[in-house]
């Protein structure tokens, strides 16, 4: 092969694998633009007439989708609740080491404030959200203080960590339903001295990142 045909073969290889990458980029933006019109069309339904009475028809009929688009990224509505609600995980990530911040959950909790309320106040999706708050919040916490732990400790250290991820998810479960009596920034404080109490440690209060205090 000569070097011309070569260097022809190899551009022809360059731009099919941008045509490639550019299809990729066009079908993540379709599946990124369906799941948001699914998502503000569960939000806008729940906020008219709650969770419970919510229908998946309902929805695809909100955000003007196909059945089949909604079960090609969903098996029911409960998926679609959690994914809108994704990245309270991230808001909980820390690497060992770093302290677990409790300020971006309580700050996202006062700006869906009626939202929360309602998703809060119907026995389903109570159920679903605070299962996969206390999911959430016992992994964060059992990344940051389980390598500190003699392998005696561990199964102690477990149930403590379980009973923390229930209480710290009654905690904000309440703040909401009460009409968020206090300030974010104190709910924080008050969650960190409550992981300590439970997990029993010291080292939760001097790692904890310090808070302003708010209301009272």
């Amino acid at each position: 092969m000569n070097k011309s045909a070569k260097k022809s073969g190899n551009e022809d290889r360059d731009r099919g694998g941008d045509r490639t990458r550019a299809a990729g980029k066009i079908a993540d933006r379709r599946v990124q633009k369906s799941r948001k019109l699914l998502s503000d069309a569960l939000v806008s339904l729940v906020l008219e007439k709650g969770y419970d009475e919510v229908s998946i028809q309902d929805i695809i009929d909100r955000a003007n989708v196909g059945r089949s688009t909604f079960y090609s990224h969903y098996e029911n509505k409960e998926q679609l609740l959690l994914f809108g609600h994704e990245h309270l995980r991230a808001l909980s990530l820390r690497d060992a080491g770093r302290p677990l911040d409790f300020l971006p959950f309580y700050r996202h909790l006062a700006e869906m404030h009626e939202l929360a309320r309602k998703l809060l106040s119907a026995e389903k999706s109570e159920r679903v959200l605070t299962r996969s708050l206390e999911d959430i919040l016992q992994g964060s916490i059992c990344r940051l203080y389980a390598p500190r732990l003699a392998t005696e400790e561990g199964a102690l250290f477990m149930l403590r960590c379980e009973a923390a991820a229930a209480a710290l998810v009654r905690l904000m479960t309440s703040w909401v339903n009460k009409g968020m009596p206090c300030s974010p920034e104190r709910m924080a404080e008050e969650s960190t001295a409550l992981l300590q109490r439970v997990l029993a440690d010291e080292r939760v209060a001097t790692s904890a990142r310090p808070c302003v205090h708010g209301a009272r």
